[in-house]
């Protein structure tokens, strides 16, 4: 299903750019953080070096994204770090933020007509979609990862 999936984002005009046979790692911090992140992913990561709408308003965050990129506009973690500025250091509302984002991992993020983003779950693996200005008020995009690509597939969500 990835190859179909893959040939359909180019097919919509979408940059894919594959990984060319070094073995794909994530950041130690991240793998501490999500501790069940679903294979289906780590897969897609490892064959996608990165993919972006022509725009580059909207990209799915791969290996490589969740490494430190001071050059880069957006980090990977871009919405919880607006999310806990505008807690304005309410330590309440931080640790929810927090627990929000620690059970959260964004997988693709958009700027393209305000910020918004898709995220695995790791209670229950399902995706996830939200937006400014609550970013952690979310809903459910799809049961799994796989439901998720072929729901683009089909175009039932339309991603761009």
């Amino acid at each position: 299903m990835l190859n179909e999936f893959l040939t359909c984002m180019k097919e919509q005009g979408w940059n894919v750019e594959l990984n060319q046979g070094a073995e794909v790692c994530l950041p130690k911090k991240i793998k501490e953080r999500y501790a069940n992140i679903p294979q289906v992913w780590l897969d897609f990561i490892s064959t996608v070096k990165g993919i972006k709408n022509h725009e580059d308003t909207t990209w799915f965050l791969c290996a490589d994204n969740f490494e430190a990129q001071p050059d880069h506009a957006f980090q990977w973690n871009e919405w919880e770090i607006i999310s806990l500025e505008s807690a304005e250091h309410d330590i309440e509302w931080e640790n929810e933020i927090k627990e929000f984002w620690d059970s959260h991992l964004p997988i693709i993020l958009s700027v393209h007509g305000g910020y918004s983003y898709y995220a695995i779950c790791m209670k229950d693996g399902c995706i996830v979609r939200g937006e400014e200005p609550e970013f952690e008020e979310c809903t459910k995009a799809a049961n799994s990862l796989d439901e998720f690509l072929q729901k683009i597939i089909q175009r039932e969500i339309v991603i761009q």
